[in-house]
């Protein structure tokens, strides 16, 4: 009798263990997954912000989302993602400047009172090349690099560390 019962625990335990083991593998896989991938919060290529045309040389800076069509991370793929801002401002036939919208300070949008760049939040000021006027940035706006191609403009989106007076991507 008694080998009877050893069996049954024995096929009971093999059997609950292998039900275990097969509902647990496939999570464990599934949470695991992602470590092995590169999240990615904005794209590496660059983005079309519009026709150059559509920017006038002395006209001043002008604020433009910055867009892009897909942003995947480990898990998911977005479309359509704002990835925050740009002031442009064209400066010559084929030249155009682009200066990111978030404050070099702590971060916050930067908007324009029609002679200056202003951070309402720790009254940083900027003048239209980006430059500190006053407040408590430690260095000019960010510019971000851009080109040309075909008559669009083609701006790539970078985001760099609050607060410091060295340039560093974020």
């Amino acid at each position: 009798m008694g080998d009877r019962r050893d069996f049954l625990k024995l096929a009971t335990c093999a059997l609950g263990g292998g039900v275990g083991l097969a509902v647990i593998g496939p999570v464990l896989r599934l949470a695991a997954d992602p470590a092995g991938k590169t999240t990615v919060t904005a794209p590496t290529a660059p983005l079309d912000i519009g026709a150059v045309d559509s920017l006038r040389i002395g006209e001043p800076p002008r604020k433009v989302d910055i867009v892009a069509p897909i942003v995947k991370d480990a898990w998911v793929a977005a479309r359509d993602i704002v990835l925050g801002a740009a002031w442009l401002r064209r400066t010559a036939p084929d030249q155009v400047v682009a200066l990111s919208a978030v404050c070099p300070h702590l971060g916050c949008a930067i908007g324009w009172d029609g002679k200056t760049f202003v951070c309402p939040c720790h009254d940083s000021k900027f003048g239209v090349d980006g430059d500190v006027l006053g407040g408590p940035s430690k260095r000019a706006m960010d510019p971000l690099p851009l080109t040309i191609v075909n008559g669009r403009v083609m701006l790539t989106w970078k985001r760099f560390k609050a607060d410091t007076a060295d340039r560093e991507d974020a």
